[in-house]
């Protein structure tokens, strides 16, 4: 006998599906109503954070600080390096290799971090590029993250930030950095967020950048209106659905005030804390390798840096692409210059004897990268080649099952691709 299975109406099932989504609908509205209403003012007079410690005491062995004024600040900015393996002398003894010794055409290879990472981001790029094309690496923490210093805002500074945290102040703190450390002529890589700080330094400096490597670049440069006026940037130039505008709003009104700004840095990065210790976030990564990441935390005056990063951020939401755009030319420019103008007696060569190389740019994105989509590196791509780099100094690689951790994937081996790829654009700058 055959057994009639009796299959739901149409509208049993339309009935059941609006039921689902207005559910799901109320706990999002409920989720975003806690976390941007009721948690901001929730303490009005937030208190330091308890248990905290000085970032020294989170250190590693090979840690290393070093001390630098921005602003007549100082900032204590940790970071760490690798060095080329030793050479040897005419009797077969052998050479330390000193950090302040570079090679021709560089000096170092200095990585940034994207948000919320540090220097152990690069703790297996740093010494292979050092092993393999024999330069010095180097990693700095950028502030407010890692084991950097955080500076408060200056008193009576009306925006209530200090200049380390806007775009300007991170690429001047990196040079700065760079000076301190003896590296006179460099290659810049930047992740995520530390890509566009990469370029920022490079275009202060265009003369002394031999290369950039931009990985997964959070850097807008084909958001800005066409034919903008020169101070209308920032959101405007990027068109939000209303509700994210909204939200956009209401966020830059919270950041400005110190109790609910505090409230909201303290509550989001609990939330992401949380995530990323139970594998929620990062899940493919090991136990170890996920509380390095947010160790960081632990260290004195996360919160209130993190808050001056947001405020000093507001002004340039969605990038600057129409400037970028346009600086982007000084360093073709410059490679030019320096490689068909040669000063007279340099024979080619610029200062310390180098025999210098055109600029070059690597730009490398994972296929399943949804935070910074395959597109923002696309256009970064087509910007350098618009400014003047030309084809064969420009090279982009998509990776096709790489997210947006490419230096920590090892499944498919991603990592592997993306190191090889890093040394490899090392390599070219010094042969």
């Amino acid at each position: 006998r055959r057994s009639t299975v009796q299959r739901a109406s149409k509208d049993d099932v339309l009935a059941d599906l609006v039921r689902c989504l207005l559910d799901a609908g109320r706990a999002k509205v409920q989720k975003d109503f806690d976390e941007l209403v009721v948690e901001p003012f929730s303490e009005p007079d937030p208190k330091p954070l308890q248990g905290l410690v000085p970032p020294a005491q989170l250190a590693d062995a090979d840690s290393k600080f070093v001390t630098v004024e921005l602003d007549g600040v100082p900032i204590v900015v940790h970071y760490k390096e690798s060095l080329p393996p030793p050479s040897r002398d005419a009797r077969g003894n052998e050479r330390a290799a000193s950090p302040a010794s570079g090679t021709k055409n560089v000096d170092a290879l200095v990585c940034l971090h994207g948000a919320n990472g540090s220097t152990y981001s690069f703790r297996n790029l740093l010494p292979r590029v050092a092993a393999e094309a024999n330069v010095r690496a180097i990693a700095i923490d950028r502030p407010p993250y890692g084991l950097t210093s955080r500076p408060p805002p200056p008193p009576g500074e009306p925006n209530g930030f200090h200049r380390v945290y806007s775009a300007e102040g991170a690429a001047l703190l990196t040079l700065k950095v760079m000076k301190e450390l003896g590296v006179e002529r460099f290659a810049l890589l930047g992740h995520s967020a530390g890509a566009p700080v990469a370029l920022d330094a490079a275009l202060m400096n265009p003369d002394k950048c031999a290369a950039l490597i931009a990985v997964a670049p959070a850097v807008f440069v084909g958001d800005e209106k066409k034919n903008a006026p020169e101070g209308d940037r920032g959101v405007s130039a990027l068109k939000l659905p209303l509700d994210r505008a909204l939200r956009f709003a209401w966020f830059r009104f919270l950041v400005s005030q110190d109790g609910p700004g505090l409230n909201v840095v303290r509550g989001s990065v609990r939330r992401q804390t949380a995530a990323v210790e139970s594998g929620v976030t990062y899940g493919d990564l090991d136990r170890e390798t996920r509380d390095a990441y947010v160790r960081p935390t632990k260290a004195e005056g996360w919160d209130v840096g993190l808050l001056q990063l947001f405020r000093a951020g507001l002004g340039t939401f969605g990038g600057d692409g129409a400037r970028l755009q346009r600086e982007m030319r000084k360093l073709a420019t410059t490679s030019r210059e320096r490689n068909e103008t040669p000063k007279p007696g340099s024979s080619g060569s610029s200062s310390r004897g180098r025999a210098t190389k055109p600029f070059r740019a690597l730009v490398v994105v994972g296929a399943r990268d949804t935070t910074t989509p395959p597109r923002l590196a696309e256009s970064l791509r087509d910007a350098l080649s618009g400014a003047g780099v030309q084809p064969e100094n420009l090279r982009f690689e998509l990776l096709p099952t790489a997210a947006h951790l490419p230096m920590e994937q090892t499944e498919g081996g991603v990592r592997e691709t993306f190191e090889a790829l890093v040394v490899e654009h090392v390599k070219a700058l010094v042969e």
